[in-house]
């Protein structure tokens, strides 16, 4: 979204929309993402879990514009 030219960030109540007042629950926008899986055999969900959760994943998390959980 913070490369989206076409989405307009808006300031609520002179907060701005920014990494620390996201993280810190000072904006009032703001919504978790889930990854629900069901009680599966694939070997692959625990791993793309621990990859999402990497410092890899995070990175990648951050740089398509979104917030990192660290």
């Amino acid at each position: 979204m913070v490369q989206n030219d076409s989405i307009k960030l808006l300031s609520i109540n002179g907060i701005s929309p920014s990494i620390e007042t996201i993280q810190s629950g000072d904006y009032p926008f703001t919504d978790y993402f889930y990854a629900v899986t069901t009680n599966t055999e694939n070997e692959n969900v625990n791993k793309f879990i621990e990859w999402i959760l990497s410092e890899q994943g995070q990175y990648l998390v951050e740089k398509t514009g979104y917030f990192p959980l660290r």
